[in-house]
C-alpha cells in the first residue's frame, strides 16, 4: 500500500521491493540530514535519524525576539537559492516554505564607506523566471522545523540527545552499527554521515581526526525585532544588502518580523580558537567598524543592547571520497563538502548532494545496487562540490579586498559596467552561472535518473 502522495506506508507496504526492510541510518537532524531523511522516505527507504541535541532548541517566533538579550540563543537566517529550492520543490515543500520565508527583491551591494549603491542583482522576479524556483530568505530554525515535522509525517524514526561516539567498542560505522544512550545497539544496512563540518562521522571514515580549520575570520551575527530597525530602506522593500570593506564585510536582510544582521572582521593574531559562540565585545567592534555606512554604525548601537555573539568562522579539509570502501558508509552535506558562506551555497550544495543520493538509490532494485550507486554518486558529485567551494573562498578574497587600486577598480567595474565574464560578483557573472548550469545539464544527460 501507499499513501496518497506516494509514499510508502511504513510496516504495512507487503510490496516485494527490498526498500521497506533496508534500514537508513543518519547521523545528524541538520537541514541536509532531515532533507536526506523525507527524500530517501519518498523512495521508500526504512529512515532512523539519530541527532545528538535534546530538542530542537532554536525558535524565531517574533514573540521570543524581546527582550532583547534572548535574541542570541534564537540561531540565524539563511539564504535558499533557486537550487536549494528546486530540492524543496521535489520533497513537495517549496510552497510551504516559501509561506515562512521573505521573497527578497534583489542583492544590493554599498560601498562600506559611503553607502552608495555598487550595484544590484535582481533576484525576483528574475530567478523564478529563469530557474523556475524564487531565492528565499528565512529563519534557519523555520527551515529545520518544518524539515523535522514533515520528516516525523513520513514515519522517519528520528531519536534526539543520541550522540554518536565512535571509540564505543559496539559502535562501527563503517558497517552502519551505532550504540544508542541506552546501550542498545542499532544496526542499519547504510549509515549516512550528515553532521555538519565538526564531523565524527569524517573523521571516522578517514580513520584520523578532521577537525574543522579556523580561516582567521569572526562572524558576528545578531537578529532584531524588524520594529527595532533604525533606517527603513533596509527593510522596505526587503532586499538583502551587504556592505564591502577592506577585510570586513557586513550584511543584513528581512526575515518574518526580523531583520538577520552579520558583521565579518579577520581575527587578530593573538585572538584563539574558541567552540561555539561567545559574546561580542561592542566597543572592539566599534572600532572595526569605524568610519563605515552611518547605517551599520546604527545597527552595532542596537547590537549592543541585544547582545550580539560571534563564531569563529571555520573551513574543513576537500577530501574527494566520501564512501567507504565497504559500501555501507557515506557523508552528505557539510560532512563531506563544506563551503564558505560568500556565494550562500553551503546548504544549497548540500541538498543538492542529498537529491543526487536519494535519487540514485531510489533506483536501486536490490541491496547488491547500493554500494556502486554510492560510489557514482560520489562521481556525479565530487567536481560541482569542489567547483563552489574554491568559487566560495575566491568571492571572500574579492569583497575583503584592502583599500586601493585593486578595490577601486572593483568598485568601478561594478558600479559602471554590465555583468561579463570574470565580473567581480560570481552570482551575477554569466559564465561562471552557465557554467553551473551547463555542468549540471551535462550530468542529467549522462545519468537521466538525476
Amino acid at each position: 500500500m501507499a499513501q496518497p502522495d506516494g509514499t510508502p506506508t511504513p510496516d504495512t507496504d507487503q510490496s516485494p521491493d527490498f526498500k521497506a526492510s533496508f534500514h537508513v541510518l543518519i547521523v545528524g537532524a541538520g537541514l541536509v540530514g532531515l532533507g536526506t531523511a523525507i527524500l530517501l522516505r519518498k523512495a521508500g527507504y526504512k529512515v532512523t535519524v539519530l541527532e545528538r541535541d535534546t530538542e530542537l532548541r532554536e525558535s524565531s517566533h517574533v514573540s521570543n525576539l524581546t527582550p532583547f538579550h534572548n535574541h542570541n540563543q534564537i540561531g540565524a537566517g539563511v539564504q535558499l537559492p533557486a537550487n536549494h529550492n528546486k530540492v524543496l520543490q521535489e520533497m513537495g515543500l517549496l510552497e510551504t516554505i516559501t509561506a515562512q520565508s521573505i521573497i527578497p527583491p534583489s542583492i544590493r551591494l554599498h560601498s562600506y564607506s559611503t553607502g552608495a549603491l555598487l550595484t544590484t542583482l535582481p533576484l525576483h522576479p528574475s530567478i523564478p523566471t529563469t530557474y523556475g524556483t524564487p531565492h528565499l530568505v528565512i529563519h534557519r530554525a523555520d527551515l529545520r522545523q518544518t524539515l523535522y515535522t514533515h520528516a516525523l509525517s513520513l514515519n522517519t524514526t528520528i531519536h534526539l540527545g543520541t550522540k554518536i561516539d565512535p571509540h564505543n567498542s559496539t559502535t562501527s560505522l563503517p558497517t552502519a552499527t551505532v550504540t544508542l544512550p541506552s546501550g542498545e545497539a542499532l544496526t542499519g544496512d547504510l549509515l549516512i554521515g550528515a553532521d555538519g563540518e565538526s564531523s565524527t562521522c569524517r573523521a571516522s571514515l578517514l580513520n584520523r581526526p578532521s577537525p574543522p580549520r579556523p580561516i582567521g575570520r569572526l562572524s558576528n551575527r545578531i537578529v532584531i525585532p524588524a520594529s527595532a530597525c533604525p533606517d527603513r530602506s533596509l527593510i522596505d522593500p526587503p532586499d538583502i544588502h551587504t556592505w564591502l570593506g577592506p577585510g570586513c564585510q557586513a550584511l543584513c536582510y528581512l526575515m518574518h518580523g526580523a531583520l538577520n544582521i552579520v558583521m565579518n572582521r579577520p581575527m587578530h593574531p593573538d585572538e584563539e580558537f574558541f567552540p561555539g559562540p561567545r559574546p561580542v565585545d561592542i566597543e572592539e567592534l566599534r572600532q572595526v567598524f569605524e568610519g563605515w555606512d552611518p547605517r551599520i554604525r546604527a545597527l552595532l548601537e542596537l547590537a549592543e543592547v541585544g547582545g550580539m555573539m560571534k563564531w569563529v568562522s571555520v573551513e574543513t579539509e576537500v577530501i574527494g571520497e566520501w564512501v567507504h570502501e565497504r559500501g555501507k558508509f557515506v557523508l552528505v552535506g557539510d560532512a563531506a563538502h563544506a563551503t564558505l558562506p560568500y556565494l550562500g551555497q553551503g546548504a544549497a550544495i548540500g541538498l543538492e548532494s542529498a537529491c543526487v543520493l536519494s535519487r540514485l538509490l531510489a533506483h536501486a532494485t536490490s541491496p547488491e545496487e547500493v554500494p556502486p550507486l554510492l560510489r557514482l554518486y560520489n562521481d556525479l558529485r565530487r567536481d560541482r562540490v569542489q567547483h563552489v567551494i574554491r568559487a566560495s573562498r575566491k568571492m571572500g578574497d574579492i569583497w575583503h579586498m584592502a583599500n586601493g587600486p585593486l578595490q577601486e577598480e572593483r568598485d568601478r567595474v561594478l558600479r559602471e559596467e554590465e555583468p561579463t565574464a570574470g565580473w567581480p560578483n560570481m552570482l551575477a557573472d554569466p559564465f561562471f552561472q552557465r557554467k553551473n548550469e551547463t555542468e549540471l545539464q551535462g550530468k542529467r544527460r549522462k545519468n537521466p535518473s538525476l
